[in-house]
């Protein structure tokens, strides 16, 4: 390790490798969508083989996982916003007490 990597290391505040970035929740919400669009067909063509109704329970299952979808993703960005400002607040606490300490 060379002295730029020990110097960069230095600088990271505590616990920031488990800060999450921005970019990953548009792929995060994607993968879900997937994931529940996925089962959904799964599970229609499934049933339409065993019941004999070739596309009914497939396009039924696919248009009422939709709402599932949008919650999740709805939730899972909530969630991600929320952790945001907690580390925004700690880092402006933080900030605010290495000021005062000069």
């Amino acid at each position: 390790m060379n002295e730029m990597d020990k110097d960069r290391d230095q600088e990271k505040p505590p616990g920031s490798a488990k800060k999450m970035p921005l970019g990953l929740i548009p792929l995060q919400a994607g993968c879900l969508t997937f994931a529940l669009a996925t089962v959904a067909i799964l599970v229609g063509l499934w049933l339409d083989t065993r019941l004999g109704t070739t596309p009914r329970w497939t396009v039924i299952l696919l248009i009422a996982s939709a709402p599932f979808a949008l919650g999740g993703v709805y939730f899972m960005v909530r969630r991600s916003l929320r952790r945001l400002r907690a580390e925004m607040e700690t880092d402006q606490r933080d900030d605010e007490t290495h000021d005062i300490d000069e």
